[in-house]
């Protein structure tokens, strides 16, 4: 694995995509939220929701235009105060009261401590934070911090243990740590201190835990890529609180179509949402992508094919990780199309027609 991290840094095209990330890592460029903390914002947190979204977008085209300035005059800025960040934060803890931080819009009020599909009110719990060396090679050391709950019921889910098997049999607190937004900084802070080149939120889902993660980059303070490890069933209200602060996004691509999304993971307009989702990121953000795909047994025209078409023509600057590693976990085997690997031959099939469209995968895959 240390071998594989080298050699893709010495891929032209891993290079070419991937420059402010890797700029961070050396130290000559800035990490978006440590841009972000030196945006004044001037409002009330009684303010309206409409007002605090109103001023969003302003503070929004104010940070891209900054991107545009000179490295070194953005290092010389100031940290305000009252900052963009602490206007994301601000709307978050607002949307909170009426959850839609994703595409399910619960719309419950998690302050008071009610709870929709992903079992978790206005308290964040993280199973595990440590030095992942098992991710993508340009990713390691990854600064892993996992979250209980998620607001997927994927059937053959391999993090089931904190993302759904718990629900209605354990109390979260027994199981997995509570942090604040101070807290988790903390342990952000620690996983820099440990060798960590990027801050990577998963669970889980990160997902519920928009206003946690975004009140944690108040009292962050490394030059560390932050790093989006998610389903991508995301509002755009909510993608709209994170997407000038995420440096690198690692998002899933799991189905092609609508139908497989409820079938195994219980939601619905699965490709809808999430297709639109990564055309935000690649056009408005960072842009910075490595997208996931878990290859399917039997679902190489309905769902592999359909995603690779997308991505080579509405995404050409992401990557690809297409992964063999499905295997019938958790409530698989009640699917007999699913309950098996992919075969070689699946395998190979994904990664012809992804070479056929043109898209890089190999250096990360």
């Amino acid at each position: 694995m240390v071998f594989r991290r080298v050699v893709v840094w010495q891929n032209k095209e891993i290079l070419k995509r991937f420059p402010k990330y890797r700029g961070i890592i050396d130290g000559t460029q800035v990490a978006r939220y440590l841009i972000a903390k030196t945006i004044e914002c001037a409002y009330n947190s009684n303010d309206s929701v409409e007002d605090l979204e109103k001023l969003l977008k302003e503070k929004s085209l104010e940070f891209n235009e900054l991107l545009e300035k000179d490295i070194e005059e953005i290092k010389n800025r100031k940290v305000s105060s009252n900052s963009y960040i602490h206007l994301a934060e601000t709307l978050a803890n607002k949307y909170l009261e009426s959850c839609i931080f994703c595409e399910r819009q619960c719309e419950v009020n998690r302050i008071d401590g009610k709870k929709g599909f992903c079992l978790i009110s206005k308290d964040s719990y993280i199973s595990s934070a440590f030095l992942h060396m098992g991710e993508e090679p340009v990713l390691i050391p990854s600064g892993t911090i996992f979250f209980q709950g998620c607001n997927f019921g994927c059937v053959f889910c391999q993090n089931y243990d904190i993302s759904q098997a718990w629900k209605g049999k354990k109390n979260i607190e027994d199981i997995a740590q509570k942090v604040n937004t101070r807290e988790l900084a903390v342990v952000a802070e620690k996983l820099v201190d440990r060798g960590a080149i990027n801050i990577n939120y998963v669970g889980g889902d990160p997902i519920p835990n928009v206003h946690t993660i975004v009140g944690s980059l108040n009292f962050q303070q490394s030059n560390i890529c932050q790093l989006w490890n998610s389903n991508f069933y995301l509002t755009n209200k909510s993608l709209s609180l994170i997407i000038d602060f995420i440096d690198f996004w690692l998002p899933d691509f799991k189905y092609g179509n609508n139908e497989c999304g409820k079938k195994y993971s219980g939601i619905d307009n699965y490709f809808d949402f999430v297709a639109r989702n990564h055309k935000r990121i690649h056009d408005e953000g960072s842009g910075e992508i490595c997208i996931r795909h878990l290859v399917m047994p039997n679902h190489i025209e309905c769902c592999s094919k359909p995603i690779l078409d997308y991505v080579a023509k509405e995404l050409p600057k992401a990557v690809m990780n297409i992964m063999g590693q499905f295997r019938p976990q958790f409530k698989a085997f009640n699917y007999e199309e699913i309950n098996r690997r992919p075969t070689s031959e699946e395998m190979r099939e994904v990664k012809m027609y992804a070479q056929k469209l043109g898209i890089i995968f190999e250096p990360v895959s």
